[in-house]
């Protein structure tokens, strides 16, 4: 019989974010020179990188929160999902690039599918379990609002008429990263922001999800009738839902701040800089629609919030899931944390510099600034798993 204790199970489907994360950053070097170049990198670090990991980290975490794993004879099934997920991701990506509209059409649905999949086996799981937690809750929200987002997806690559492709594209905004990124975060930061800082949790993420899903709804239906005003209000109820629970991370940054014995890490940084991006952009853009219109703040939004927060959370989730006991684990966390300063700094720094400046010139060396970042997670990554195995080898030894 295959191996399919959760460890086992969770290296198999995390393969794909370490292949799409090579993806990336070959198609980064290259983009220019591709049809859809930017639409494809895009969606190579939401669909390909981000929503596989928001998948396997979500049925991770729900497990953990609930304190209830599943049994090994659910993993093949997992493993599935795993499985189609890329698959429609593939035929999204390439129907778009190659212009065959049905591909993406066909990858969109079977995206949205696994997703909802997903959705009903995380909704199970909290009917199952009989200890209630919140933050799970998150998750399933979560799920529910991909399938939607791949739906406004869908319906973009085909092409809408006048101004429909602008209201549209504003609701495929909100849904996935108001929505699908937005409640998964806010689930798992509910409970990992204070553990990043080695401090207590302080419970706001019932009512911060309330606030979120309001004005994620509000926000959408704003975005499909075309009124800004409506629109910018359901953004402001988002950055309400956020703000609230942030005030709880902001009071354990200070606890910790006054008292730091080494508290002050990589993830832990990364996480209190993304959802301050968050909240900024999305402030940012209420304004701007009270005023009448505004570009949606991709790279705040996606480098800032997304992408930030999604290597600050592997950074910590990593070796906690690989284990080895603390020896092991303190050796992952070590290398992982390597530079956090100077690494968590040089990229907010840099982003805010690319926001600022006009000069293309100066922008390309800002991105590259960024990127390069980010991508130092992969060696680092390596070097953890390389110390960390040594011990746990070590540690077995007669």
């Amino acid at each position: 019989m295959p191996d399919m204790n959760p460890r086992a199970w969770h290296r198999k489907a995390s393969k794909p974010v370490s292949i799409w994360m090579g993806v990336f950053i070959i198609v980064g070097l290259v983009h220019p020179f591709i049809p859809e170049g930017s639409w494809l990198l895009i969606h190579i670090f939401t669909l390909g990188i981000l929503t596989n990991s928001i998948l396997l980290w979500s049925q991770t975490l729900t497990e953990r929160f609930l304190g209830r794993k599943l049994d090994d004879a659910t993993r093949p099934a997992q493993l599935t999902r795993t499985y189609l997920l890329n698959a429609g991701v593939v035929a999204t990506l390439v129907g778009q690039v190659a212009l065959w509209y049905w591909l993406t059409w066909v990858g969109a649905l079977v995206v949205g599918i696994v997703v909802a999949w997903h959705a009903v086996v995380l909704a199970g799981q909290v009917r199952a379990s009989q200890r209630s937690n919140a933050s799970v809750y998150g998750f399933v929200a979560s799920a529910c609002c991909l399938p939607v987002g791949a739906l406004f997806g869908a319906a973009l690559s085909a092409g809408l008429p006048g101004q429909w492709h602008g209201a549209v594209r504003q609701a495929h905004m909100f849904i996935n990263v108001g929505g699908f990124v937005g409640f998964a975060a806010m689930g798992a930061l509910s409970v990992l922001f204070p553990a990043m800082w080695r401090t207590r949790a302080v419970g706001r993420v019932g009512v911060a999800l309330v606030l979120a899903g309001a004005g994620v709804t509000v926000a959408v239906t704003g975005a499909l009738l075309r009124m800004s005003v409506v629109t910018g209000i359901g953004t402001m109820v988002i950055v309400a839902g956020w703000a609230w629970l942030y005030q709880g991370f902001v009071v354990n940054a200070l606890t910790v701040l006054r008292d730091p014995r080494g508290r002050i890490t990589y993830p832990a940084l990364s996480a209190l800089f993304a959802v301050a991006w968050l909240i900024g952009g999305l402030t940012w853009y209420a304004v701007r629609l009270f005023g009448g219109s505004a570009d949606i703040p991709t790279l705040p939004l996606l480098l800032g919030f997304a992408a930030q927060l999604l290597i600050g959370a592997m950074s910590y989730l990593m070796p906690t899931m690989m284990g080895g006991g603390p020896a092991a684990v303190k050796a992952g966390l070590r290398e992982l944390n390597r530079a956090a300063y100077v690494r968590a700094g040089l990229f907010n720094v840099a982003l805010l510099a690319w926001l600022a400046v006009n000069n293309s010139y100066a922008r390309i060396v800002l991105s590259f600034v960024v990127f390069g970042v980010l991508v130092a997670f992969i060696p680092l990554l390596a070097r953890a798993v390389k110390a960390q195995v040594a011990l746990i080898k070590a540690s077995r030894r007669p």
